[in-house]
């Protein structure tokens, strides 16, 4: 096995030389797929659950299917194939993960739909898909796609659209689900610290491992906030 270091940028993971293959950025690959793990544990949970569920159940439970096929495409098409593919590839987790973003906005729009007028809940879901399939479509054109457009995509269904129904659903209901969600999407801002301070501790565990272990934490508080919701037996 040979370690060479990146050609990139000395920060980054070196690559590791397996034999006849190419493993690049070995560390950042793993972390990147924890998130994966996570939402496939929480999609384990979901399926096993046999009790009352609620009607965002569905939802949930494909959000997290969807994110996690999404963010171990990302890992392996971003990170470490990167040796055997074109950057073209990572527009697979982002559409991914992008259409999973929309169902955890669904199941969202469940929980608060008995608190608002039902033609106001048929706007804000026509707005949402909406706006998630605009951003798809610029994605899957060659000339208009960029991770910046994943990025946004996430912030404008996250920020703009489930937070503010969550923080309303708080104040309404006291829900505990709410409030997880809350804190998870305000934990939501040290990812972006980290990276944009390129927070590392060596080449082995950079700031994109360490964003991407937050990630990971981040995701289980969010299957602690779909489990209050859908597990009916647990709703408070």
């Amino acid at each position: 096995m040979q370690i060479v270091d990146s050609l990139i940028d000395p920060i980054l993971n070196p690559t590791l030389i397996i034999g006849e293959f190419e493993w690049r950025e070995p560390i950042t690959t793993l972390t990147d797929s924890l998130t994966g793990f996570v939402c496939i544990f929480a999609f384990i949970i979901f399926s096993k659950y046999k009790g009352k569920k609620s009607e965002s159940f569905k939802y949930f439970k494909i959000f997290f299917l969807l994110f996690s096929i999404g963010m171990i495409s990302a890992a392996w098409f971003g990170h470490g194939l990167a040796a055997y593919v074109t950057p073209r590839w990572k527009v697979i987790g982002w559409v991914i993960n992008s259409t999973a973003n929309l169902f955890l906005g669904l199941a969202t729009l469940k929980e608060i739909a008995p608190l608002i007028k039902p033609y106001i809940s048929r706007w804000i879901k026509v707005v949402f898909i909406s706006q998630v399939s605009i951003f798809i479509l610029f994605m899957l054109i060659p000339s208009t796609s960029f991770f910046g457009l994943a990025q946004l995509c996430s912030l404008v269904s996250l920020i703009g659209m489930m937070l503010p129904m969550h923080i309303f659903n708080f104040f309404k209901t006291k829900s505990q689900g709410s409030k997880l969600f809350i804190i998870a999407i305000g934990m939501g801002v040290l990812p972006g610290i980290i990276f944009n301070t390129q927070l590392s501790v060596n080449r082995w565990f950079n700031y994109h491992d360490i964003s991407h272990v937050v990630m990971a934490t981040i995701f289980f508080v969010l299957f602690l906030a779909a489990r209050k919701f859908s597990f009916l037996k647990q709703h408070n």
